[in-house]
Formats: structure tokens, C-alpha cells, sequence
């Protein structure tokens, strides 16, 4: 299933679903574990991503929260509460959602990339396979594979280094000449090297740099 119909089934069904039986919003963890395979798919991640970063990657709230969000914009259409109230219950489900996320203890290389997930709710972000792994550092990184007992070594053949997302981004010779594009990029648009957390995600330009060094350095190897 492609990303486009994965992620309009889960808007156009299981939220439509679920939000008609909110007494199920009371299930957390049954919810969670409905949205996991959809949003799976519809960010291309790798499986072994926590539940916790995979809303967040795919800009979509978890789907506890997304069945309130519905509630309140049926409650606002139906004029039973003010525009003012609406305002300010959404702003607590992302303030509920971001405590969520950076408090729970998985998924800390995402928390660097995608740091405020209402930032990332409201931007328009197009996702592939290849960048996702760089959002998440789960992925085709040897460090990440032999943590998952998956390869035998976590080394990269580039430099007897361990083989993860940051040593990849930042370090690596094999993605030398990638890199230096993808700092240049940065640098015209004004971000430092290495660069903060959020800073692949301040526009257009920044974002489509780091897709394309995700997509260079996953599939341009002389090491598999």
C-alpha cells in the first residue's frame, strides 16, 4: 500500500470509526496499538520504531487524542462550544501530546529531529522511505541492526566506527561529498553545522536537502 492511500484510508476509516465510539478513547493503549500499522505505512518506517515517534513523524496526532480533536470540531460545528473554547482545548491536546512524547523514554534520536510536534503536526511534510530512516535512525545503520541482533557487528566498513544515523549525517566518509551539499544547503538558509535539533525541518529547502542525502546515503554503497 502506497503512503497517499495509507494515510487517506486512516484519515477517511479508523478515525471515523473509532471517533463514533469515543468510549473507546478510554483504551489508550488498544488505540495506539490500531494506529501503529497504519502509520507504519504511511511513513514508510522501519517496525521496530515506537509507537511513542511514529505519530509525530507522520504529523498526525495519537489516535487517543485525534478521536478528542474530533469531539471538539463536532462540538464547535455544532456550536456547542465557542471558537475561544475550541482554540484552547486543541492547544491542550498538543500540550497533553508533547509532555507524551518527550517524557516517554524511547525515541530519542526523532525528539532531536522532530522536537515540537505541533510544529510538525502543522507542516506540510512529504515522507519516503529513505528520509524516514533519518527521522527515526532506525533503518539500514549497522549500529541500529546489531541492536536488534540482526547483523553481526555494529561497525561501519567505512572507518571501524559504529555505524548509526549520527555517524552517517555527520561523519562518515563514505557520505563525504553528500554531506558537503547538504551543509551548503544549510548554510544558505542560515543553519549552523552540526545542525540543532528541529533545524532539518525550519523550511522547505532545509528538509528537501536532508531527503536527499537520506536517499544518497541509503542507496549509493559499496558495503552491502
Amino acid at each position: 500500500m502506497g503512503q497517499l492511500a495509507a494515510r487517506t484510508i486512516y484519515k477517511g476509516v479508523l478515525c471515523e470509526i473509532y471517533a463514533s465510539g469515543t468510549k473507546l478513547a478510554k483504551s489508550k493503549k488498544i488505540l495506539l496499538s490500531a494506529q501503529r500499522a497504519p502509520l507504519l505505512a504511511m511513513t514508510g518506517a522501519y517496525n521496530t520504531v515506537s509507537t511513542n515517534c511514529l505519530p509525530a513523524v507522520a504529523g498526525t496526532m495519537p489516535l487517543d487524542l485525534e478521536i478528542r480533536m474530533h469531539v471538539l470540531k463536532l462540538k464547535q460545528r455544532a456550536q456547542e462550544i465557542t471558537t475561544a473554547a475550541f482554540d484552547e482545548s486543541v492547544s491542550d491536546l498538543f500540550d497533553e501530546w508533547q509532555l507524551r512524547y518527550d517524557t516517554l523514554p524511547k525515541g530519542n534520536w526523532s525528539k532531536k529531529m522532530i522536537p515540537s510536534v505541533r510544529y510538525r503536526f502543522n507542516l506540510p511534510m512529504k515522507l519516503d522511505h529513505y528520509t524516514t530512516q533519518f527521522l527515526t535512525g532506525h533503518g539500514d545503520f549497522r549500529a541500529k541492526l546489531h541492536s536488534f541482533k540482526l547483523v553481526p557487528d555494529p561497525i561501519c566498513e567505512c572507518d571501524q566506527k559504529p555505524e548509526t544515523v549520527n555517524h552517517v549525517l555527520r561523519f562518515c566518509p563514505r557520505t563525504k561529498s553528500a554531506r558537503i551539499r547538504l551543509k551548503r544547503v544549510l548554510s544558505d538558509e542560515g543553519v549552523s553545522w552540526p545542525p540543532a535539533d528541529g533545524a532539518f525541518l525550519k523550511n522547505k529547502a532545509t528538509y528537501e536537502a536532508l531527503a536527499r542525502f537520506a536517499r544518497e546515503a541509503l542507496t549509493n554503497r559499496t558495503d552491502r
